[in-house]
């Protein structure tokens, strides 16, 4: 039975065997080619290549070629137009593909014949299609899959495992699957029949937002890039291994780019064109009516607590009292639970539990006490403080208002007035004209403070800042 998803072009499978591991100084001492067209083996070949110099001996323990070995076999002038015919138009595949078609591609270069070729890993597919697996050299397949192999570091047993390896890989995915991932490998990138190839060489290889269209100019997905085309083009091209990935694409009809100054523009313009257009692929960060706070408090006995609600809106006041802020009241305690678990805090002082005495996991011992004041107030809310300190909104790192400039040009581009995480003017600029925006509502945003709080801890970014003295 051909594999499927190599029907489509020329493969050949190859392995080298060297006298070390330097292209430029070493050589190749034996070579394995399986040349697959219409998805089947077409062709097969190896051979002994005698070196210039002598064959190191650990070369010798690994692969148990000698110099005896090699006393008779021919020079790699004497074979190169043969291994360039198997070769030639083939798309070269190897497990570490970057040593072999070094070598390869060396070894030609010194007798000045130009050789190139386009090259698979296959140590990379298999990351790609078997993640889960922790090992992806040549012996932990072999192991993994069960798979013969009769002479381990010799050119064509090395090369038939990775023959073996393509043909049980689409025996566990599907072929398309297996497709996407190949392509993924070459760089390349499938498009679907819906989509022309003309549209996508048109993208800008720029900063900025894409949008995804269904075939009734439903909005699929909102994406953000620094470079549209380039991003783009991934999409199509990826490890498609979720049916979610595979079917979004599959959908897409048409692409739209808005091309923006830099990346600060593309977050904030994709956070806002997701909240608007509620696109079907984008539900983790569509707009949300409220948001569910955690409110820092005291115990009538001192311990620090806390209460979750939701809320329309967060004021600047509050910023300092808030301990984390969470898309729905259910993932809040999820994640309180698992926090108070890991820093042994007491469920019942979380508002997790209502006993009336001890909580459930002081009887456990994992908890130390403060549900019946056994716990000193001092210790248990440091441990408190430490626990919810990376899920607190970040205090201001700035004395006032502050100026995050991007430019793609010189002279061109937009500056963000910010001020405790909030944008209060806009200002876009092009040689001597300039136009500046102020921000109507401005309140704090849980997604532009994300956005802001991740941008500034880019030294480059640091480095731009000024304050704002207008």
């Amino acid at each position: 039975m051909p594999v499927e998803s190599l029907q489509n072009r020329t493969w050949a499978i190859v392995d080298t065997e060297t006298t070390g591991t330097s292209p430029t100084h070493n050589q190749i001492i034996e070579i394995a080619i399986i040349r697959i067209e219409g998805g089947v083996v077409v062709d097969t070949y190896k051979t002994l290549i005698r070196p210039a110099r002598g064959v190191p001996e650990f070369i010798t323990s690994v692969t148990g070629i000698g110099n005896s070995d090699l006393e008779h076999a021919p020079s790699f002038d004497e074979v190169a137009l043969t291994i360039k015919e198997k070769l030639d138009g083939a798309i070269l595949v190897a497990h570490n593909a970057r040593f072999d078609y070094s070598f390869i591609k060396n070894e030609f270069r010194r007798l000045d014949i130009p050789f190139q070729a386009k090259t698979v890993c296959t140590v990379k597919l298999s990351r790609m299609l078997y993640p889960k697996e922790r090992h992806h050299n040549l012996d932990s397949i072999i192991d993994r899959f069960g798979f013969e192999c009769t002479e381990r570091h010799r050119a064509y047993d090395d090369a038939l495992v990775l023959w073996k390896f393509l043909q049980k890989s689409e025996k566990d995915h599907s072929s398309e699957v297996v497709k996407k991932a190949l392509a993924e490998c070459l760089g390349t990138y499938t498009l679907p029949s819906s989509v022309s190839k003309i549209l996508v060489t048109a993208l800008p290889s720029s900063p900025g937002v894409y949008i995804f269209y269904g075939p009734s100019r439903e909005v699929l997905y909102v994406g953000k890039s620094i470079n549209i085309k380039a991003r783009v083009q991934s999409h199509f091209s990826g490890d498609h291994q979720t049916s979610k990935e595979l079917t979004m694409c599959s959908q897409v009809h048409d692409i739209e780019a808005k091309v923006t100054t830099g990346e600060l523009s593309a977050l904030f313009l994709e956070s806002k064109l997701i909240k608007e257009l509620c696109p079907v692929y984008n539900r983790m960060l569509r707009k949300v009516k409220k948001l569910a706070v955690a409110h820092e408090q005291k115990t009538e006995e001192g311990y620090s607590s806390l209460s979750v609600q939701y809320q329309d809106g967060i004021e600047q006041t509050q910023l300092a009292n808030i301990l984390g802020i969470f898309r729905t009241v259910r993932q809040a305690k999820e994640f309180i639970t698992e926090t108070a678990r890991e820093y042994a805090l007491c469920p019942k002082v979380c508002g997790l539990e209502t006993a009336s005495n001890a909580c459930f996991q002081y009887q456990l011992e994992a908890c130390r006490g403060a549900c019946i004041q056994k716990e000193d107030t001092t210790a248990y809310n440091v441990r408190f403080d430490l626990a919810f300190k990376k899920r607190r909104v970040r205090v201001w790192p700035y004395k006032g208002a502050i100026v995050i400039k991007e430019e793609q040009e010189d002279y061109e581009g937009t500056a963000y007035v910010i001020n405790a995480w909030c944008v209060y003017k806009i200002i876009t600029y092009s040689g001597d004209y300039q136009e500046e925006s102020e921000v109507e509502d401005v309140a704090f945003d849980y997604d532009s403070y994300k956005i802001l709080a991740k941008h500034l801890l880019k030294p480059a970014v640091r480095r731009s800042i000024v304050p704002y003295l207008g």
